[in-house]
């Protein structure tokens, strides 16, 4: 059930219909069985298995408060609810890379035996509700989450269904307040429905008009030049930035209308100065979860710079493998954990000053730039990725055919529009950075709300209902 889609928009609005017009008691539960519905829509099996999973870690939940009503040590119960989770989680997810990988290191033909004699499909949404759900068993055991939670709470918490698919990853913190108060008023409704204009925009006549443009080059890298390689990597990370940023806006917008605040998950992540920065602006509930869940744990900052570099530069390779089982992704998630370790040795090595002092001409400019292509270039192993197999020799003709300047070859049927749809990609971008746009056409709103309304419907209507997937739905 696609968010730029009939039937989420006959679901949100049966659902908010009846939910502002009932008592609050009866809100919640109201939410969870829209929740399911809205799971159920995508897999009725799934959704059983899914349900088991929520039950088994709320007992372990309820197993941690009684141990610290006691006084027990909570360790022994963290560690097997967490190992659980990641068996789960790699069943479903790894299985095959593992027995891939196992049998390319050993040649071992019954590696390759195994895979063949089962047939495993991905849960939706297992990647982003296993990371939610161990927080929370984490945030138990260090106190965060200092009340039991009941049962409805439990669930709406794991399952609430505008954000349930792709996150932002929620954490305790972000929502439970929130869940016995939800306000709404004509601020935040207004807020609400430009956030879902502008998501709908960003998704299907940016993300979806470039992706078919590009899809050719990633078949055969090979036989195109280097003009048209280097605007289609540019323009994959648009493409990401606006198919999932656009989606954060949708779940944010539709929460907002049912009276909550979820996460943003971007603010102008294309504006940075570092990969530090970028980093705090680009995944914001993601880079965040790994930084609390995987990078202190490991020790963060603490110890020698290497350790600390090590700890990032580790944390940065399994965020990748989050990201999907193929070798192209922990190459993505390395060639990130090589630029922060790179850019964080030259900052200390030179007394913490920026790569381009200030004194240079447009520096700032300049920084930006640079950060935004160098980054764009990882996007390469991302998209690759997709071919399998297949996807690091894809990934080394992308780079092999923009460092050589080919000018021979095919060119990109189209690339001409790429630039197009990257200014624009880069335009909300700005509109993210700051609330400075936002701000200035406030006192316009009730103008402006039925004009895009009516430009976003006759979009729809020349560039199609936008029928494709978004990217983080496979994770």
């Amino acid at each position: 059930m696609l968010f730029n889609s009939i039937p989420y928009l006959i679901l949100f609005a049966l659902t908010y219909l009846i939910y502002w017009n009932i008592p609050q008691k009866g809100r919640k539960p109201l939410l969870v069985i829209s929740s399911l519905i809205f799971y159920a829509y995508f897999s009725f099996p799934f959704l059983f298995h899914f349900l088991l999973v929520i039950l088994i870690n709320y007992a372990f939940s309820e197993w941690m408060f009684r141990k610290k009503e006691k006084g027990e040590k909570l360790d022994s119960v963290l560690y097997t609810i967490i190992i659980l989770n990641v068996i789960n989680l790699a069943f479903f997810k790894y299985f095959y890379f593992i027995t891939d990988s196992l049998f390319s290191l050993t040649g071992y033909p019954s590696f390759k035996e195994i895979a063949g004699s089962w047939s495993i499909f991905l849960p939706l949404a297992i990647s982003f509700y296993t990371f939610q759900i161990i927080a929370v068993q984490v945030d138990i055991h260090r106190g965060i989450i200092e009340k039991r939670m009941s049962t409805v709470d439990y669930f709406l918490f794991i399952l609430f269904f505008p954000q349930l698919i792709a996150g932002p990853i929620m954490r305790s913190q972000d929502f439970l307040p929130q869940l016995d108060h939800p306000t709404i008023d004509e601020d935040r409704m207004k807020k609400g429905i430009f956030l879902i204009i502008g998501g709908l925009f960003k998704k299907v006549i940016i993300a979806e008009n470039i992706a078919p443009i590009i899809s050719p080059l990633y078949m055969d890298p090979a036989k195109y030049d280097s003009f048209s390689i280097f605007f289609s990597v540019l323009a994959f990370a648009i493409q990401v930035y606006c198919d999932f940023s656009g989606y954060t806006d949708m779940a944010r917008g539709s929460a907002n209308l049912l009276g909550y605040e979820i996460p943003e998950n971007f603010q102008g992540p294309f504006l940075s100065q570092s990969f530090r920065e970028l980093w705090s602006r680009w995944h914001i509930t993601l880079s965040s979860w790994l930084r609390d869940y995987i990078y202190i744990p490991l020790g963060g900052s603490k110890g020698s710079i290497f350790r600390s570099n090590l700890n990032s530069f580790i944390t940065m390779c399994l965020g990748g493998l989050w990201h999907g089982a193929n070798w192209a992704f922990v190459l993505w998630g390395a060639y990130l954990g090589a630029l922060i370790w790179i850019e964080r040795s030259l900052y200390l090595h030179r007394g913490k000053k920026k790569f381009i002092p200030d004194t240079f001409p447009m520096a700032g400019f300049i920084r930006t730039i640079v950060i935004f292509i160098i980054f764009t270039f990882s996007g390469v192993f991302f998209r690759a990725a997709a071919r399998g197999s297949e996807s690091l020799n894809v990934a080394y003709e992308i780079f092999k055919g923009v460092l050589t300047l080919r000018n021979t070859g095919d060119t990109l049927s189209r690339v001409d529009e790429l630039p197009t749809f990257i200014a624009l990609g880069l335009m909300f971008n700005w509109f993210q950075y700051s609330p400075f746009m936002y701000e200035k056409l406030k006192p316009y709103q009730n103008i402006l709300l039925p004009i895009l309304s009516v430009v976003i419907l006759l979009l729809l209507g020349i560039f199609g209902d936008g029928g494709q997937d978004f990217i983080y739905f496979q994770f």
